[in-house]
């Protein structure tokens, strides 16, 4: 444990020495965000991959315990370490001058196929009730999503500062806590690496940040937890290899789903950014950008020690640490007030109650065509009691007044047991309403239908209630003769 713990403390001491070195290369080589005054430099993931790989090579050198588990770790490692370079290349380079969306997905699309062919695939799909061989194809596509949806998702959740480097930690504290368990001690040297070298950025990186993780540390970092938790989590039991690197990793797979739910739902483009994240819809709750911090960190850690729990899971152990999640999930879900999901609701009990609305809509069409044929008052009110006795509002009102009287010598009525009698009541303090106005020869008209608050959604179509109604009462004024006279 003494190496781990060496590896740990060189890689925070390397990247934080390191840092001032890191800021000269950025400024010289124009990776800067010029959000911010002075601009900050994009710096994280040179720093991030100097600090753990110098101390992966200074403990393996002077120690050779270490150094022989390295060694005999590199058919599972290098090739990680491999994807890794490139991937970093790639932010570096996003860093300095930005690139497309789909030019980025490209290359990590290639380099997840690299790794394919070195071997770094997820060949068995892991449940609670067994595995599943997955084949080249079906397996060659989950390992594909595995690896982009990781590394993107921790790069989507570096908007605020601190936030994915403090996620990150945690989630590389997870993975060495699962690989050396699992037997798999160079994947827990590299994890611990990680892990340090995130500890060293992070006060540079704490609010306000006097660097950024950018591209190149926040994909970077994503990638790597992504492969080690591949490596670092066979030979386990089936349900460890499921739950334990998506436990880990929770904080940014929720902010993902929850992010790329809200799109789709909405119809916009997967890819174009917004401020709707976890830590943007902490900030309009009130809370400052530590305190933002802290319960990020708090539900980071949360998911790290939920993880921990399906290591050696045991009956009561995987109950807590689904009840874990479940809470963290549930609050988060909650606190965040997600519309999307409430609408989604909406909308599937609209679809449940769709026949009946059907038969509303059907039976609306045929009252208003019998409302267009009204020739008098009463034949109006009569259709309008037909069309609207069962209606979901609570009150009919019908009102008629001159055209040219202004202070409103008008007639008024309510509809009362499917009949209309002369009253106009006032309208309550948790009552909405709908105005319809139409207009006879000499005379003016409105029907307003109202509906108290808190009651369950229309289902009757109001759009089509109006453009039905309005039409039809409209034709059936012009052939009424004026039911009120002028002032004299």
């Amino acid at each position: 444990m003494g190496s781990f713990l060496l590896v740990f403390v060189v890689a925070a001491a390397s990247t934080a020495v390191l840092m001032p070195m890191v800021f000269g290369l950025a400024r010289r080589v124009g990776a800067l965000d010029s959000t911010r005054e002075p601009p900050v430099p994009r710096g994280g993931g040179v720093a991030i991959a100097a600090g753990g790989g110098l101390a992966l090579l200074l403990v393996g050198l002077l120690f050779t315990p270490t150094g022989n588990t390295l060694l005999a770790s590199s058919a599972s490692v290098g090739p990680v370490l491999v994807g890794a370079g490139l991937i970093l290349a790639l932010g570096v380079t996003d860093d300095i001058r930005p690139l497309g969306a789909g030019l980025k997905l490209g290359v990590q699309i290639a380099v997840v196929a690299l790794l394919w062919a070195l071997g770094v695939r997820v060949e068995l799909l892991s449940l609670p009730f067994g595995s599943a061989d997955l084949g080249p194809v079906a397996g060659a596509a989950i390992t594909a999503l595995w690896f982009i949806g990781i590394t993107n998702a921790f790069n989507l959740l570096d908007g605020a500062d601190g936030v994915a480097t403090g996620s990150a930690f945690f989630a590389s504290a997870a993975v060495f806590m699962m690989s050396v368990t699992l037997g798999h001690p160079g994947i827990g040297l590299v994890a611990a690496a990680l892990a340090g070298a995130l500890l060293g950025f992070l006060p540079f990186n704490f609010p306000p940040a006097r660097a950024f993780l950018g591209d190149s540390g926040s994909l970077l970092t994503g990638f790597l937890l992504a492969g080690l938790a591949v490596e670092g989590s066979t030979k386990g039991p089936t349900l460890v290899a499921i739950a334990v690197p998506l436990i880990a990793f929770g904080l940014p797979v929720l902010d993902t789903t929850i992010t790329l739910f809200r799109r789709v739902v909405r119809g916009r483009p997967i890819f174009q950014p917004d401020r709707e994240h976890v830590h943007h819809g902490l900030a309009r709750a009130g809370l400052s950008p530590r305190q933002v911090l802290g319960v990020l960190y708090a539900a980071s850690a949360a998911f790290a020690l939920a993880a921990m729990m399906f290591i050696n899971p045991g009956v009561r152990t995987l109950a807590v640490g689904f009840v874990v999640v479940g809470a963290g999930v549930a609050m988060i879900v909650r606190f965040l007030r997600l519309h999307e999901l409430n609408e989604l609701a909406r909308v599937a009990r609209r679809g449940l109650l769709q026949p009946k609305t059907i038969a509303l809509n059907v039976q609306l069409r045929r009252a208003a065509e019998r409302l267009g044929s009204a020739r008098t008052l009463e034949d109006l009110m009569a259709g309008l009691a037909i069309l609207l006795e069962h209606s979901e509002f609570d009150d009919v009102l019908l009102r008629v007044a001159p055209k040219e009287d202004r202070r409103g010598r008008a007639r008024t009525w309510t509809l009362e047991n499917g009949a209309f009698v002369e009253s106009w009541p006032r309208r309550r303090e948790d009552e909405w309403e709908i105005v319809c106005p139409f207009a006879g020869v000499g005379w003016n008209g409105q029907l307003v239908l109202r509906r108290r608050l808190g009651r369950p959604s229309l289902m009757l179509d109001v759009n089509l209630l109006l453009d039905l109604v309005q039409p039809a009462l409209t034709q059936a004024a012009q052939g009424i003769q004026a039911p009120v006279s002028p002032t004299p």
